[in-house]
């Protein structure tokens, strides 16, 4: 386990990833003080080099600071699960935790949640939920039904499902 604050630098992505392009992270993070998982999805890196998944976690956690009004550095990001794959098959995994699990998303409890990125994706559930939900999502069958979720919303448009060049479509 990685613990990450919103204060912390974040190390370069992988060298290992070539072509980076056709990778991204699925991540599975505790947001200690408040007792919420966070699963999620992040490209390989971001523009400015660093660690694609860890460097989600802390913008997510710098997020749920001024969300919350808490000052900066407050909170703590226990990051449990970190899978590298194809840009697909993670997208595939996570929007089948996502797909079904809405009775214990974070962002109905408190309004606040709404300028928290990835807000529909906080969940208020124990550890071992939160890691056999994300375990559970990488069945063959599991997968199948995540990925006719993601390719539903990139037919639709809708934010949060990037294929391998970066778009929408």
């Amino acid at each position: 386990m990685r613990i990450i604050l919103s204060t912390d630098t974040i190390e370069a992505a992988p060298s290992n990833c070539y072509p980076i392009d056709r990778l991204a992270f699925h991540y599975l993070w505790e947001l200690v003080e408040f007792g919420t998982f966070k699963n999620g999805y992040a490209r390989v890196q971001y523009a400015n080099g660093a660690h694609g998944g860890f460097e989600r976690v802390r913008w997510c956690l710098a997020d749920t600071e001024k969300a919350f009004n808490v000052p900066r550095g407050t909170l703590t990001a226990r990051v449990w699960r970190m899978k590298l794959g194809e840009n697909d098959r993670i997208l595939s995994a996570e929007q089948f935790v996502h797909a079904r699990n809405r009775q214990d998303k974070a962002m109905n409890s408190d309004p606040r949640w709404q300028d928290v990125g990835g807000k529909s994706e906080f969940y208020f559930c124990s550890a071992k939920t939160a890691c056999a939900r994300f375990a559970n999502s990488y069945r063959a069958s599991n997968l199948e039904l995540g990925a006719a979720v993601m390719w539903n919303k990139r037919k639709r448009k809708i934010w949060g499902v990037p294929s391998v060049c970066g778009t929408y479509t």
